[in-house]
């Protein structure tokens, strides 16, 4: 059973790895400021849609902060991190490419194992935040007609924290690319999103109730309307067909 004091210690580990003064955090910005931007704008993203679920919004814009520290190690592997013309995998094998890409979760687990007092349950989500989606552009790329060749070999999520991460995660980052190219539909990105998240069965270990996703879709759609100034037909964000309790488990991310 969780007391006030244990609460109390938790929140000022919490408050001490989001100072932005932190060492961590001083690191991620100076080596990556485009996946530092990123993760920025998706721990304001999910402090929204953690609070519509009545989750702990802290431990989530944690886990939203941190988790994908991991791209420390290969920065300029990852298109938000690069200049403008700038491809290293121009040249590459598919394959190689998507070795370095996905290796970036469990790069991100190690970092923060290694940090003294880091919850451990933040680690787990982060952990999880890719399931076994496919990392699409290289599987496209590749001409490879196996999917599975280009899967994420992480665990799918298995609480709903873990699989509000993935959905604001994958989001976050198409509706950026989309503002660029003049092609925002907030409500299209959250549908295609989640139903493509569903029917891949990358939330088919978490269990949550139709209530749930409605709320998930409300609040994001929200979220993005203060973002990008664009404003969301929330009753268009809305499941229809899942039955009353859905037992529910990735899809297409690039990182």
């Amino acid at each position: 059973m969780t007391t006030e004091e244990d609460k109390k210690e938790e929140n000022g580990i919490i408050n001490k790895f989001l100072d932005t003064k932190h060492p961590l955090l001083v690191r991620f910005k100076e080596l990556c400021p485009g996946t530092f931007k990123h993760s920025q704008a998706l721990a304001s993203m999910i402090d929204g849609v953690a609070n519509s679920l009545e989750l702990d919004s802290d431990l989530l814009k944690l886990a939203a902060t941190y988790h994908d520290i991991g791209k420390t190690f290969n920065p300029k592997y990852f298109t938000e991190n690069q200049l403008e013309d700038e491809d290293v995998h121009k040249n590459l094998d598919p394959k190689i490419s998507y070795e370095i890409i996905t290796r970036h979760v469990s790069d991100s687990v190690i970092v923060l194992i290694n940090e003294e007092g880091f919850p451990s349950k933040v680690i787990e989500i982060i952990s999880q935040h890719h399931g076994q989606t496919v990392l699409r552009y290289f599987f496209t790329k590749s001409g490879c007609d196996v999917e599975d060749f280009f899967r994420y070999k992480t665990t799918k999520p298995t609480c709903i924290e873990s699989a509000v991460l993935m959905i604001c995660d994958v989001v976050e980052a198409i509706s950026r690319s989309k503002v660029q190219a003049g092609l925002f539909d907030p409500v299209s990105i959250i549908e295609t999103t989640i139903n493509g998240l569903i029917d891949d069965g990358q939330l088919d270990d978490v269990i949550m109730r139709l209530g749930d996703l409605k709320k998930i879709k409300v609040a994001l759609g929200k979220e993005l309307e203060g973002m990008y100034q664009k404003r969301v037909d929330y009753s268009k964000a809305e499941l229809e067909t899942l039955p009353e309790r859905a037992v529910i488990t990735d899809t297409t991310t690039s990182g």
